[in-house]
């Protein structure tokens, strides 16, 4: 007899208060460089990323993030919706205290000078710096307002960034518990980087090349009879796998599962390293193998 399913447990007023924690810190080292004369909402790369917004938006959603995967909960779709809101919110926020510093500074009465006069000016009179003299540009006008537009995404799409990793952990939605790490094991070429770092570029290529497709095919020989095996299995056959890593083999791929606290629900994920032609260092995801759902689990004594 199996136990019907519990719905998932929703994040509460906690999760969205260490969020907005982790907003005020923010917006708070925001001030802090206003008052120093450093604009961080104003970085751009490359003359159209956002690149201060986006890193400042970061910050602020680490709250989020911290506190649904200390509190074992999934974020909603609602929630999400939530915390872009939040983000947008924040945003003209920490516009509204750059705009605060400025007539306090300048000690300008708020009747004469309000918050969309100031809005209104630094959007319409935005420009960038040249390159080569060093000098601002003439003002962008109109196109003033597409930037700003660009500042709110990238503030919101940052502040979503540490949510999204969180979100894209292993979870049990039986026990609603997040995976912890439970194995590892190494799978090795035989090539040695040593040797095959001392061939000509294009023969290194062609070596590297067949090096990893040999070693995908027994990846795949050894994985697909685990695939959906139960757990004892499962760490059985990672056991016979190398437990520590050569590190002159010209590649590996490295198993790592992750178990439910409370139960036999696992996770597993296939990672590939390898050298390239240039030298470097590659590493790329091989399969990930999601046994949360396929796995019977027996817990006091009821079939979940």
């Amino acid at each position: 007899m199996s136990t019907p399913s519990q719905p998932l447990r929703q994040p509460g007023l906690i999760v969205y208060l260490c969020g907005l924690a982790t907003s005020a810190l923010a917006l708070w080292l925001v001030q802090i460089a206003n008052d120093n004369g450093e604009n961080i909402m104003g970085w751009y790369a490359n003359g159209i990323i956002p690149a201060g917004a986006f890193l400042v938006g970061i910050g602020s959603g680490v709250g989020y993030a911290v506190g649904s995967r200390l509190l074992q909960v999934k974020l909603s779709m609602a929630f999400v919706f939530g915390m872009i809101t939040t983000a947008i919110v924040d945003y003209f926020a920490a516009h509204y205290l750059t705009y605060l510093s400025i007539i306090e500074l300048h000690h300008i009465p708020a009747d004469r000078y309000g918050f969309i006069d100031y809005f209104r000016e630094i959007s319409e009179g935005m420009s960038f710096k040249s390159r080569s003299s060093g000098e601002a540009g003439s003002p962008l006008g109109m196109w003033g307002y597409f930037y700003k537009l660009l500042e709110i995404c990238g503030y919101a799409g940052g502040a979503m960034v540490p949510s999204m990793m969180v979100f894209g952990m292993p979870y049990c939605k039986g026990c609603q518990q997040y995976l912890k790490k439970h194995r590892t094991g190494h799978l090795h070429a035989p090539e040695q980087w040593s040797v095959v770092k001392k061939l000509k570029k294009k023969e290194r290529l062609a070596a590297l090349q067949a090096s990893i497709k040999e070693l995908i095919a027994r990846a795949n020989d050894f994985t697909v009879p685990i695939a959906a095996a139960p757990l004892a299995e499962t760490e059985a056959a990672l056991a016979t796998l190398d437990q520590t890593i050569h590190k002159d083999a010209a590649a590996r791929i490295t198993y790592t599962l992750k178990k439910c606290p409370r139960c036999d629900a696992h996770h597993l994920d296939l990672n590939l390293f390898n050298y390239t032609e240039d030298k470097k260092v590659a590493n790329s995801n091989v399969a990930k193998i999601d046994k949360t759902k396929v796995v019977e689990v027996v817990r006091d004594g009821v079939a979940a």
